[in-house]
């Protein structure tokens, strides 16, 4: 069945029922917003913060691109850093669109058993590492950030809570990668068969001889959350509401870790709602002038997310396919 529903994407037809059906998303998405109600906003904030805001918000989808090509080089695929840009481009368009934000995994998992069926199995692990990744050191962000906060922390148990979790789930997938490079377990070998053993076995000693490409993945990762709260944080001000920066990295990374949950589609709503619930618990939402702050805020946030959404449906209507390099 998948087989023949990528040889159906390859066709003329196929392409063409594609670009049909993205574009029509780019028309409903941009209908559906309010574009008075914005103008509307107009005198409540700077736009040159916001465009600052917007730029950096955009630099980080690049180093996605990045990290997931060293990744993949990694496993040995010689797919180019440009092919790496486009298909994570397309990704964050279709990230707006299905459970948990994972939309862009699955175009990549398509876009890699497309242009690299010969080696679908590595292409589809480094793809699963680099979400692993992202989020593990969101999570130790989260962790650390909440060890900044130990008042507050001592103060809410559900911010008690979430540092428990950041730590036992860091921890956890630290362990579990290290002893998973080294052999897969006998009980996952004998589920799998000798053939798919073997090729689980080149696939994690791959990921764990090229130190090299992890350790660049894991600063690209620090340095990609790192300039999504800059952003947040730019906005912030831009509206009259200046957050200190360390309350903003912890708002926002539990607010993204929230979004790994399929329980919204592309995140919407959970994003914002959790931001605003971890700015409540840290006490910076004390009256109603704050609230409403933090809630044109929040609106900002879900916008510029949007905005580059919708680059990467342009990026997607105008990719061609393009042979492995």
């Amino acid at each position: 069945m998948t087989r023949r529903l990528l040889a159906f994407f390859d066709t003329p037809a196929g392409r063409a029922a594609r670009y049909a059906f993205s574009a029509a998303l780019v028309g409903v998405m941009v209908w559906s917003v309010n574009w008075r109600q914005f103008a509307d906003l107009r005198g409540q904030f700077a736009f040159g913060p916001v465009a600052l805001a917007t730029l950096v918000a955009g630099v980080t989808f690049p180093l996605h691109a990045w990290r997931w090509w060293l990744l993949l080089r990694a496993q040995g695929l010689t797919l180019s850093l440009h092919w790496a840009h486009v298909v994570t481009w397309i990704g964050n368009f279709y990230n707006a669109f299905l459970l948990g934000g994972l939309g862009g995994d699955a175009a990549k998992a398509f876009y890699v058993c497309r242009d690299a069926p010969s080696r679908k199995a590595a292409g589809l692990a480094a793809t699963l590492l680099d979400r692993i990744l992202g989020l593990v050191v969101l999570l130790s962000i989260a962790g650390f950030t909440l060890l900044l906060k130990l008042d507050a922390v001592a103060r809410h148990a559900e911010l008690r809570f979430l540092l428990g979790l950041c730590a036992a789930l860091s921890l956890a997938s630290v362990v579990v990668f290290v002893l998973a490079c080294r052999r897969p377990p006998r009980w996952l070998a004998r589920g799998l068969g000798a053939a798919r053993t073997a090729m689980l076995a080149d696939i994690l000693q791959r990921s764990g001889s090229d130190r090299g490409a992890l350790a660049v993945a894991l600063a690209l990762s620090y340095l990609i959350w790192w300039l999504d709260f800059v952003s947040v944080w730019l906005l912030a001000r831009s509206i009259g509401f200046p957050l200190p920066f360390i309350e903003v990295s912890l708002a926002m990374s539990i607010a993204y870790a929230a979004t790994v949950l399929p329980v919204s589609v592309g995140g919407h709503g959970i994003r914002e709602g959790a931001m605003l619930g971890t700015l409540a618990l840290l006490g910076l939402l004390p009256d109603d002038a704050a609230r409403q702050h933090a809630l044109l805020l929040a609106v900002l946030v879900w916008a510029i997310g949007i905005l580059w959404s919708l680059a990467g449906g342009v990026v997607l209507l105008l990719a061609r396919r393009r042979p492995l390099t």
